[in-house]
């Protein structure tokens, strides 16, 4: 149940940033535009990751159909995005990887700890471009192909730290 409601999560999020990466691009802000689709990119990557657990474990996933998509500006678009990343982290704080390590499933904990680890980098990047109204990464991000981790291009790791993937791998986002 906790990898389903966190496929969910993924692939409505993965949609909202699709969207929001479109209206920045409509407010010609191409930093804010390259942000949005690497978090997309990201949450589709995660979105599959926690799919492919729960078919390994025996288990069947079907997307949402219907997802409601907000509009608005850019900054009330960070805003909001970052107001959900506080409270969905506040409120699940981690009992989700607590539950899969009780019953020893450490395969459903490592996917789950990718997602946490994912929205909290999503968050300081965008808290990073509220701050400065940039993201000071002109030359894109670098995504890792396995867990979603994502990097600023210019200071990209030779592995991801998270599930040890050859940096060489990532996908570019965003040149």
């Amino acid at each position: 149940a906790d990898l389903d409601a966190c496929c969910r999560r993924k692939h409505v999020k993965s949609a909202q940033y699709d969207n929001f990466a479109a209206i920045a691009a409509g407010e010609s802000r191409p930093d804010a535009e390259r942000l949005f689709r690497a978090m997309a990119f990201s949450e589709r990557l995660q979105e599959h990751n926690c799919a492919q657990a729960i078919l390994r474990l025996g288990g069947s996933y079907t997307p949402p159909v219907r997802i409601v998509l907000f509009g608005g500006t850019t900054d009330d678009n960070l805003e909001r995005s970052i107001g959900y990343e506080r409270r969905n982290l506040g409120e699940r704080h981690g009992t989700e990887i607590d539950r899969a390590l009780r019953r020893g499933n450490r395969y459903a904990a490592r996917v789950l700890i990718w997602s946490k680890a994912g929205d909290v980098r999503h968050r300081a990047l965008m808290a990073r471009y509220i701050a400065t109204g940039e993201t000071g990464h002109e030359a894109g991000y670098r995504i890792c192909p396995v867990c979603g981790n994502i990097y600023a291009a210019e200071y990209c790791d030779p592995f991801c730290p998270q599930c040890q993937t050859d940096g060489r791998e990532f996908v570019r986002i965003g040149e």
